[in-house]
């Protein structure tokens, strides 16, 4: 089944894995997590995805820019910053992101 997401989606075995239904109490749960494609407001609307931002990108919603580019994704953000947003610092605002769900719904 990851093999097929990953087909489909284009996207690794690794990110496949964040997209495929998940076990909860012996159902099959269809579990979503933000992304570095998710608007930066949607993160920093949510307590802990706003955590996540606090802690790995100190600054961020705090700079008197925030407005202009709230609504645009980190990697959108990261291909304008002239490399000051590096790859190391995106990939642990993935990784950390990718473990916090955002929202469950079991699957019928």
């Amino acid at each position: 089944m990851l093999t097929s997401i990953a087909l489909l989606t284009g996207c690794s075995q690794e990110k496949a894995a964040s997209l495929a239904p998940q076990q909860v109490g012996g159902a099959s749960a269809l579990v979503e997590h933000f992304s570095l494609d998710t608007p930066v407001e949607k993160i920093a609307a949510n307590p802990n995805g706003k955590a996540v931002l606090a802690r790995d990108m100190p600054g961020l919603m705090s700079s008197p820019s925030y407005m202009l580019f709230s609504d645009m994704s980190l990697s959108q953000i990261a291909s304008l910053s002239g490399g000051r947003l590096s790859k190391t610092k995106l990939d642990q605002v993935e990784a950390d992101l990718a473990q916090m769900p955002i929202n469950s719904r079991l699957a019928q």
